[in-house]
């Protein structure tokens, strides 16, 4: 799974934004905006990592069970898929 070709992230003012390019400026209509750890979900999905091994790295870098973490980021990748964000 990864990001579509032409979205990317950016921190603006404090915030981390995903920004639309060329032709997918028409598919986003408003602001997308990521916490710290969306906006960690969001440059890991390169399609080279899993969402297992995702899901791994942030529980262990935050110390959260991973059953928690499972469940957070499944919810954020259907968010994504909703808005058009991700690939498989």
């Amino acid at each position: 799974m990864k990001i579509k070709d032409g979205f990317i992230m950016k921190n603006v003012a404090g915030s981390n934004v995903v920004l639309p390019l060329g032709e997918r400026q028409t598919e986003i209509n408003g602001i997308i905006t990521f916490n710290e750890i969306g906006a960690e979900v969001f440059n890991m999905l390169d399609g080279t990592i899993s969402v297992e091994e995702i899901v791994t790295k942030i529980s262990k870098d935050y110390e959260v069970s991973y059953e928690t973490v499972e469940a957070d980021v499944k919810k954020l990748i259907d968010k994504m898929r909703v808005n058009g964000l991700v690939e498989d």
